[in-house]
């Protein structure tokens, strides 16, 4: 929900899009619905993704705005990996998946996994 500028609660009014691709938005939508399902608890999400943001900035990770989801992403396959849900072999591979999709769907087409 977007707010005034002159709100007490600290938000500004958004500029431009919430999600700046389709892939944004499903990473979002994965993480609500481990929430929803009681598989990732808000607080441990909440420290996973805090944790990924701070080593980015150790990195020296500029922050452009546009990486946000990008850490989202990592802090989920971390996650993932952590809790069992998911081996590196299994990512690598579905990250395998969505590229060859993408590489063989013709422009203007939705990628879809087969």
């Amino acid at each position: 929900m977007a707010h005034s500028p002159n709100s007490d609660s600290g938000f500004r009014e958004m500029e431009g899009p919430a999600f700046r691709a389709p892939w944004e938005s499903q990473v979002f939508a994965l993480i609500c619905a481990l929430q929803d399902a009681g598989k990732l608890p808000p607080a441990e999400w909440s420290a996973t993704l805090g944790q990924e943001i701070r080593l980015a900035k150790e990195r020296g990770d500029p922050d452009l705005g546009d990486t946000y989801y990008l850490y989202c992403l990592t802090a989920l396959e971390k996650w993932l990996l952590r809790s069992k849900f998911a081996c590196r072999d299994e990512i690598s591979a579905r990250i395998a998946d969505w590229r060859t999709a993408y590489q063989t769907t013709p422009h203007g087409q939705p990628v879809e996994l087969r």
